[in-house]
């Protein structure tokens, strides 16, 4: 996918990308073997094989290359070791609930129970990208102004944008919808305004909404590592091949817990 992207080089958009493909420039390797291109310039063309030798690879170069939109394309590169990230506030923006994903195993980190800056800071340490449902505007910023440099540098597959991209509009709940993607019953109804009703409840002493709130928070990070799976391949072969964009299949996340 990445190998087969020229997205990234000066002046190429996706019209031009097209042309390169129809070109038979199908991967980097093509483009630099490549003695001339139709409708591309020497001098251009020397350009674009000099910036793809220099180019460096690491998760922070990464994040550069590609920019918000297209740091999709290098999705095999950067999930070697994703962090999956949710957060629930208070109507006032103070977070309540951080999860943390690798894809396997989740960790709740509850303010005024474990919400220590160090562990959270360990558990990030070594991601090589992190993934989120419109954490671009909510969950990072926010992270970022109350959890002090606990977040890494490193690509940020914002889901949201990308679910847009492949036509899949709306919140995290109404795209598991479309994606027959299921939660346990018990959460299956809560939203956010259900998840600030369970912090104060459970601040007023029901433990148990305090459970249910942890409940639907991992709900939403461990629905992210099967959202990537359903999503990011299919929009590559839309981008790529022209294939429709169809989404059929049904997955139950309970396995991912």
């Amino acid at each position: 996918m990445l190998d087969e992207s020229f997205i990234f080089l000066p002046g190429i958009r996706e019209k031009t990308e097209r042309k390169l493909w129809d070109a038979e420039m199908h991967t980097w390797d093509h483009l630099l073997d490549a003695k001339a291109i139709q409708g591309v310039g020497k001098p251009r063309l020397s350009f674009w094989k000099a910036q793809l030798r220099e180019l460096q690879l690491g998760p922070k170069e990464l994040k550069s290359l590609l920019g918000t939109r297209y740091t999709w394309r290098a999705h095999k590169q950067i999930m070697d070791n994703p962090r999956f990230v949710d957060i629930e506030t208070t109507e006032y923006g103070e977070i309540t609930v951080l999860g943390v994903s690798d894809g396997e195993f989740y960790q709740g980190f509850i303010q005024g129970r474990n919400m220590d800056r160090h562990e959270i800071a360990r558990v990030f340490a070594d991601a090589t990208c992190i993934v989120t449902f419109n954490g671009a505007s909510f969950d990072l910023p926010i992270i970022a102004r109350q959890v002090h440099g606990v977040l890494p540098d490193v690509p940020h597959l914002d889901m949201r944008h990308i679910c847009a991209q492949a036509g899949l509009r709306g919140g995290l709940k109404h795209i598991e919808k479309v994606l027959n993607l299921r939660r346990a019953d018990a959460i299956r109804e809560i939203d956010g305004g259900e998840a600030i009703y369970l912090w104060h409840s459970y601040k007023a002493g029901r433990e148990e909404a305090l459970r249910e709130l942890v409940d639907y928070n991992a709900a939403d990070v461990l629905n992210l590592a099967p959202l990537v799976d359903l999503v990011i391949p299919k929009l590559w072969r839309y981008v790529r091949y022209g294939e429709p964009l169809v989404f059929e299949q049904k997955i139950n996340i309970d396995k991912f817990k």
